[in-house]
């Protein structure tokens, strides 16, 4: 029992961390946990709602909402995983894992600490972990195949393009090559079927792969920091390659740079990251008297963190609404929600939140509403054509009152998600009825 006592410690930290104290940044959370509350009402994937990825990571997080459907469950989840993921990495790195703890929550001038958010980027380097656990303890062929192929049922551009060095390696060994392949089928077939009985083949398709060139189009986010790490993990890889012409973990690797793009932000390229640390602290030799060291660096970085939320939030607050408990933001936004729901709520007529995709689910879910096509307004999002259709749907509804965010409206940075056309369409279309805060609510007759 006392060997386990650890990853209790550990399964706590990382809750904790998800609830109080790594708080700043929790846009990409509310969607994903959308995702998954959507398929916990019994909604379908494409067929009710937007997505661009492959579907089994709203999966996988959806099973303990059916439990107790809350945003706790959803970091509870993900604290699970994270432990289930450092055991991994345990039996990998030994002693060492302790530094690796330190470099994933490190805050500045790297985000790492945004890595360890619930969500399908985060699950894309739990498999690839598992994978190279796999791998390195000569697993079966058939199961690091099916690794690789629930990579692909969770982010279809990263699934592809990391079998890659399956075909480079392995394909002259035609017996190992049929076994990979066969596991990497197993989880997309079962993926087909699920499209198939579920009648969502044909906007799957649409989504993730047709407006795939929209998407990276639209989306394309470029910071020169982030992008210098990036090319800089790529350099190592290369030196790595060059040093070691056959690890195939490395070209692996590689290939898991391809989680970076569109968007080269502080949060994909730190992913990335993630994987050239993993190699890194792997390569490296040293005494575990450090460790005592390393363990007080981690318990700094989360004090230090405390400080900084209360300084982002002077007058911090603690929301707990239907779905969203123990939630922090300070009291203006807060009361912002509070008066908006108050709104809503009082009246009987139909509302679509059209804000940004992450306030939309918000205010959805905490209305216990389904989810639809409205409520991710993001470039890219909708599929071919997708803009030109969603104004087409916007067309067919009347009588209804749309909720947006002005200071979307008024943001002139040309790399927002945000579909501004969409929002100042339905402004030229209707009539202005009230203001709360920084939503405007307009009348579609």
């Amino acid at each position: 029992m006392k060997k386990y006592i650890k990853y209790i410690i550990l399964f706590l930290f990382f809750l904790i961390s998800l609830i109080f104290i790594f708080t700043l940044s929790r846009g990409d959370t509310f969607v994903n946990y959308g995702f998954s509350y959507a398929i916990r009402l019994g909604e379908i994937p494409y067929r009710d709602f937007n997505m661009v990825i492959t579907p089994f990571a709203p999966l996988l997080y959806s099973i303990g909402l059916f439990i107790f459907n809350d945003i706790i469950t959803f970091y509870i989840e993900q604290a699970l995983l994270l432990t289930i993921m450092f055991y991994f990495l345990k039996k990998l790195l030994h002693h060492k894992v302790i530094l690796y703890l330190l470099i994933m929550i490190i805050p500045f001038p790297i985000a790492m600490v945004s890595t360890i958010y619930p969500g399908y980027n985060f699950l894309l380097f739990f498999l690839f972990i598992l994978f190279v656990y796999c791998f390195k303890n000569n697993k079966s062929d058939y199961l690091l195949g099916f690794i690789l192929g629930l990579i692909f049922c969770t982010k279809q551009t990263v699934g592809i393009v990391c079998f890659l060095p399956t075909f480079y390696y392995f394909f002259s060994n035609r017996r190992i090559f049929f076994k990979i392949l066969v596991g990497y089928c197993v989880p997309c077939l079962f993926l087909l079927f699920y499209l198939l009985i579920s009648n969502s083949l044909h906007s799957f398709i649409n989504l993730c792969f047709l407006g795939l060139f929209d998407f990276g189009h639209s989306n394309f986010q470029f910071n020169i920091f982030y992008f210098v790490l990036f090319i800089f993990g790529i350099i190592y890889l290369i030196f790595r390659i060059n040093l070691d012409k056959k690890n195939i973990l490395l070209y692996y690797s590689l290939c898991f740079g391809v989680v970076v793009f569109p968007i080269i932000d502080y949060y994909h390229v730190s992913l990335f990251l993630l994987v050239i640390f993993y190699l890194i602290v792997d390569s490296l030799n040293y005494d575990n008297k450090y460790n005592k060291m390393f363990i007080g660096l981690i318990a700094s970085i989360c004090l230090l963190w405390i400080v900084v939320l209360f300084n982002y939030f002077p007058n911090i607050d603690i929301l707990n609404t239907r779905y969203f408990h123990l939630v922090i933001n300070d009291k203006k936004y807060n009361n912002n929600v509070k008066r908006l729901n108050k709104y809503v709520n009082s009246s009987n007529k139909n509302f679509i939140f059209f804000m940004r995709g992450s306030e939309n689910y918000y205010y959805k879910i905490m209305n216990n509403k389904k989810i639809d096509y409205f409520d991710l307004p993001n470039y890219g999002n909708y599929g071919y054509n997708g803009v030109d259709k969603m104004k087409d749907s916007i067309k067919c509804v009347h009588n209804s009152y749309f909720v947006i965010d002005n200071t979307l409206i008024n943001n002139t940075d040309s790399s927002q998600q945000y579909i501004k056309e969409l929002g100042n369409y339905i402004i030229s279309k209707g009539s202005y009825v009230t203001s709360i805060g920084v939503y405007d609510i307009y009348l579609k007759k």
